[in-house]
């Protein structure tokens, strides 16, 4: 930054025929001088970028935890399971085998769907899948497929919860294992 010399010249409550004196000086005050910061911003690109750092501060560096360990096991159910609901859209599969990779509710709601034929329509081809794991047992899938001439997308998500499995024997004890399954489908 630059500065500017400004002169100023005070009489300091001389007499009533001027500022000096009899000797040439200014009795009240005299000559002074200050220095005025230039209000320009420096040119672009000329200026410092960022402070220069003390030599006094030293970084402190934190340490990065290790990321989760993602479940492979989540990318193929989710591929298998967009596989089913995508053939059972373009009408190649049933209904009835979207109930293996999925809540009872959706199920119902996409044999709704199909019965009133909104979600039925041309096949469909899996073209992008991308999942994304904000636990170590949960993925989110966006999903892009395309459907006649045109291409749409799909959203839905994928857990890994504790569900009731059948019992080996008839009249067995029933048991809860964990299992891959389609919480939510959003298609567009």
């Amino acid at each position: 930054m630059t500065t500017t010399d400004i002169a100023e010249i005070g009489c300091g409550g001389g007499g009533a025929g001027g500022c000096a004196g009899a000797d040439g000086a200014d009795p009240g005050g005299g000559l002074r001088i200050s220095r005025v910061p230039n209000s320009e911003p420096p040119p672009l690109g000329l200026g410092p970028s960022r402070p220069a750092p003390s030599d006094t501060a030293v970084p402190q560096r934190v340490p990065v935890p290790p990321p989760d360990l993602v479940d492979v096991g989540l990318r193929r159910f989710a591929i298998s399971a967009t596989t089913v609901l995508l053939e059972m859209m373009g009408g190649r599969r049933p209904v009835s085998h979207l109930g293996a990779v999925a809540l009872p509710h959706i199920v119902d709601q996409f044999r709704v769907l199909l019965a009133a034929d909104v979600a039925r329509g041309p096949a469909c081809t899996l073209l992008r899948l991308h999942t994304q794991h904000p636990r170590p047992d949960v993925a989110e899938i966006t999903v892009v497929y395309s459907r006649g001439g045109r291409v749409q997308a799909m959203g839905a998500r994928v857990e890994r919860r504790l569900m009731p499995v059948r019992p080996a024997t008839p009249g067995g004890r029933r048991r809860r294992e964990p299992r891959c399954v389609l919480v939510s489908v959003s298609v567009g």
